[in-house]
């Protein structure tokens, strides 16, 4: 412990902040810093070494000459904390401040940023480095909230580049919500899906958010839209969202149902390929495509290629977007005036608590925070 010098171990604030992201927050650094340092702190929901959470004080972040400070207003929740704090997602680097949804106001920007984005509402662009090409991200690619600090916290700094102004007609827990789930649906559904008006379209379990963001989208479209579900009562809210049908996809016989109910599928927005995907032959219809996004149904899955080639079908994998995807999104949401589908708000200081009801998987929606209340 070290006591009344001041020290010159760190150059800037920058390496203070990188320090304390990852080691301990033990006693011992937080000392050395405020000492040293005399910083100002913030709440940030941390995932600790030992994969616990934590709702921590950390040094509130210094930005660099490109870089602005946000203070976040809401931040929204995505089935990808639950598979970093279960060690399941590539590159891990703990501890880490968690979330890659967000929205707020900039409060201060760089030396070699435009001025005019103070005081601006904004929506985050969730990732970094996806480069140039269009068509696919560089291997740096990376989404907020691990191994880079993430939304669930008071301030947060992040690229200009990253910056998108909030359409005036959605709330701050509404903005906060768009990001992740949305982002993967637009480039799901109108790049790879190629929707247009009255496609028929197959949205797999309608509770989670890029499905809800998905079911959003297409209706703009003005496409067809049927569900699946393992809940009769989120296939319920779905048509009352604008849904054609759904079906139950536990029963045996689901896709003679849907094929019964629909006539055939064109583009199936797909969070958990079936193990067996000759089981979607019942009901895709020539040249229709498949997206998928997940795996959290099973990670290996099996197809019939005679009939995948002969009926022109396509497998295609997608994960989240560019930043051109982003703001035709926005762009295209503000047009239509969509508004995600929000099944609760918890304050910042519940956030250990909104994770748990995360993980419970009763929401039809985006779980978001609120960081004013």
């Amino acid at each position: 412990m070290v006591h009344g010098k001041k020290l010159d171990l760190f150059n800037t604030m920058n390496d203070v902040y990188k320090l304390l992201l990852y080691v301990d927050y033990s006693i011992q650094y937080k000392y050395l810093v405020r000492e040293n340092f005399n910083f100002k702190s913030m709440k940030a929901l941390v995932l600790k070494k030992d994969f616990s959470l934590e709702l921590s004080d950390i040094p509130k972040p210094v930005i660099g000459p490109k870089e602005v400070l946000i203070q976040l207003k809401a931040s929204a929740l995505n089935h990808r904390e639950l598979w970093i704090q279960k060690g399941l997602y590539p590159g891990m680097s703990l501890p880490c401040v968690l979330g890659a949804d967000g929205a707020g106001v900039v409060t201060e920007v760089g030396s070699s940023v435009n001025p005019e984005w103070i005081s601006k509402e904004v929506i985050i662009y969730p990732a970094y480095d996806w480069g140039s090409n269009e068509d696919a991200p560089t291997r740096k690619f990376r989404v907020l909230g691990m191994p880079d600090p993430g939304t669930i916290s008071e301030y947060i700094k992040i690229p200009e580049a990253n910056l998108v102004e909030k359409p005036s007609y959605l709330s701050f827990e509404q903005a906060a919500a768009i990001p992740v789930a949305g982002l993967t649906a637009w480039r799901a559904l109108v790049k790879h899906g190629q929707l247009t008006e009255h496609k028929s379209v197959l949205i797999t379990g309608i509770g989670g958010g890029v499905a809800q963001a998905g079911l959003g989208l297409a209706k703009a479209f003005r496409a067809k839209v049927y569900v699946t579900s393992s809940s009769q009562t989120k296939i319920d809210q779905a048509i009352a969202q604008g849904a054609s049908g759904g079906v139950l996809y536990t029963d045996p016989d689901w896709n003679i149902q849907l094929k019964e109910l629909s006539g055939g599928i064109d583009i199936v927005l797909d969070s958990s390929p079936s193990p067996i995907l000759d089981d979607y032959y019942k009901f895709l219809n020539y040249g229709a495509r498949i997206v998928t996004y997940g795996s959290t149904g099973a990670p290996k899955t099996t197809i019939n290629i005679s009939k995948f080639f002969l009926r022109h079908i396509q497998f295609i994998g997608t994960a989240m977007g560019s930043v051109a995807d982003f703001k035709a999104l926005i762009q295209f949401m503000e047009k239509h005036k969509i508004k995600p589908s929000i099944h609760a708000s918890y304050p910042l200081g519940q956030a250990i608590q909104a994770m748990d009801a995360l993980r419970e998987g009763k929401q039809i929606g985006k779980i978001v925070i609120n960081h004013s209340s």
